[in-house]
């Protein structure tokens, strides 16, 4: 099977609740779609974790191992959460400063910030709706788009437990 992968990175605020915070971190996805299906509806992929970046997709054997199965339906998007991967990584901003300073940037990598990328990306993507799948803590952040953001959403699909 061949996949067509495209690359997408966002600039995104650090804390989207505080206008003041000029601060801000990048976001990277990439978007898989098989040949042929570029224009079927996105399903958003929230691994687990946290602090793991999103699997890369291998063709054959398809990796991760439900990728197959998905690419029937859906374009998959595998999001690097924030501090993950290709986005812009915890360590470089947390290895200089204080433990206090530390703690302030880090709480804004919980669940809810992550929802707040994701539905970023999703309007860069020009997509009024997609559907999720969250992966053990990936369920969790789902649970938090429910809360969030439900408009956005057209199915939501849990698997490994909520964590």
């Amino acid at each position: 099977m061949g996949l067509r992968i495209d690359e997408h990175t966002i600039r995104v605020p650090l804390d989207a609740t505080n206008a003041s915070d000029m601060r801000s971190i990048n976001i990277h996805a990439s978007v898989v779609a098989r040949s042929g299906g570029e224009a079927l509806p996105l399903l958003l992929f929230l691994q687990g974790g946290p602090g793991f970046e999103a699997p890369t997709p291998l063709p054959s054997p398809a990796s991760p191992s439900w990728l197959d199965a998905a690419l029937e339906r859906y374009r998959v998007v595998l999001l690097d959460q924030r501090g993950t991967g290709a986005s812009t990584p915890v360590g470089a901003a947390t290895a200089a400063t204080s433990p206090q300073e530390a703690a302030e940037y880090l709480r804004h990598f919980r669940a809810d910030a992550i929802v707040r990328d994701a539905e970023a990306l999703r309007e860069e993507l020009g997509e009024s709706r997609w559907s999720v799948l969250g992966q053990s803590f990936g369920g969790f952040t789902t649970l938090s788009y429910l809360s969030i953001a439900p408009e956005s959403l057209d199915r939501v699909y849990f698997t490994g437990g909520l964590s």
